[in-house]
C-alpha cells in the first residue's frame, strides 16, 4: 500500500485517469490519501477525510511513510482557519494555501509545519488564525459569498454546493462527507424548518426524491448556498426562493443537524 499527500494548494481529482475527464472533487494542502491504482501518468486514490475516490496526475503526488498516514488518522489534525496562509520550505518557492486546509505537524510557536521530514515555516496569514467553534459557521460561511460554482470544486476560488458546506465545517472541526446525497443521511432529522436553527444543513431533492442540492439555514427564513455563485437566498417549507424572478428554484427535502 502506496500513502501520499497534498503539498499542492489544490490538487483536482478527476472521474477517470485523463486530463479532460470530469473533475469530481480536490484536495487541498495536507490531505493525505492511499494509493488503490497505478496506471502510468495517474494514480487512483481514496481520501483521508472523507473516503472519496478519484484519479491525480501522478507528477502530483507526494510519497508518505505509513506511519506518517497513520498518524494523520488517529491524530486531530489543525486546520486553516482563515482564508489565504504563506509557507514556504527550503530550497523551494513560496506557496499559498487556502482555508480548510489540514496543518500537520503545526507548531504556533515556531511558526513551522511538519510533512514527514519536510518543514514548511508559515510567512504571513490573511485573517484570523484562531480555531473556531460552531457558534461562528454563519461568519465563515460569509467569507465565501460570490464564491463562483464549481463542479467538483471545494475553495474559496471555486467550489460545489456540498464542497462549500464540507469546507466550512471542517474549518469548525466538524466532519462531513463530500456529495450532498451522502451527508443527507448524516446528522439528526429536524421535523421543521420552524425548529431549524443556525448552522443546520437544508437538502433539496428532484422530483424523484434524490437529494442533489445542499446549503445551510443562517433563520428559519434565509439559507447561503452555492448556486451560480455562493448567495443568500429566502427559504420556506416549498424550498428555495430566488428573489429576483420570485420563483421557487429547489424543492426542500430535509433538514439535519450536524452537532449539538
Amino acid at each position: 500500500m502506496k500513502y501520499g499527500i497534498s503539498w499542492h494548494s489544490i490538487i483536482p481529482m478527476r472521474k477517470d485517469p485523463a486530463e479532460e475527464a470530469e473533475m469530481v472533487s480536490q484536495m487541498l494542502f495536507g490531505e493525505s490519501y492511499t494509493v488503490r491504482t497505478e496506471q502510468e501518468h495517474w494514480l487512483e486514490i481514496q481520501t483521508q477525510f472523507d473516503h472519496y475516490s478519484g484519479w491525480i496526475d501522478r507528477k502530483l503526488h507526494k510519497e508518505i511513510s505509513e506511519s506518517f498516514f497513520h498518524q494523520q488518522m488517529e491524530q486531530n489534525q489543525p486546520v486553516l482557519c482563515s482564508l489565504l496562509m504563506s509557507i514556504e520550505r527550503h530550497g523551494a518557492s513560496p506557496q499559498m494555501i487556502l482555508a480548510a486546509s489540514t496543518l500537520p505537524g503545526y507548531n504556533r510557536k515556531k511558526d513551522m509545519l511538519v510533512i514527514d521530514d519536510e518543514v514548511f515555516h508559515i510567512r504571513w496569514t490573511f485573517g484570523d488564525f484562531g480555531v473556531k467553534g460552531p457558534e461562528t459557521l454563519h461568519k465563515t460561511a460569509g467569507q465565501f459569498l460570490n464564491a463562483p460554482y464549481l463542479w467538483g470544486g471545494r475553495s474559496l476560488f471555486g467550489c460545489d454546493c456540498s464542497g462549500f458546506v464540507q469546507i466550512v465545517f471542517k474549518i469548525h472541526g466538524i466532519k462531513l462527507q463530500r456529495d450532498s446525497s451522502q451527508q443527507a443521511a448524516q446528522g439528526e432529522t429536524i421535523s421543521s424548518l420552524a425548529h431549524a436553527r443556525l448552522g443546520d444543513l437544508a437538502f433539496f431533492a428532484n422530483e424523484e426524491g434524490k437529494v442533489y442540492h445542499v446549503g445551510m439555514i443562517l433563520s428559519p427564513g434565509e439559507i447561503i448556498h452555492n448556486s451560480g455563485c455562493v448567495h443568500i437566498d429566502r427559504l420556506d417549507e416549498t424550498g428555495i426562493m430566488n428573489l429576483e424572478n420570485q420563483s421557487y428554484s429547489h424543492k426542500l427535502f430535509s433538514i439535519k443537524r450536524m452537532f449539538l
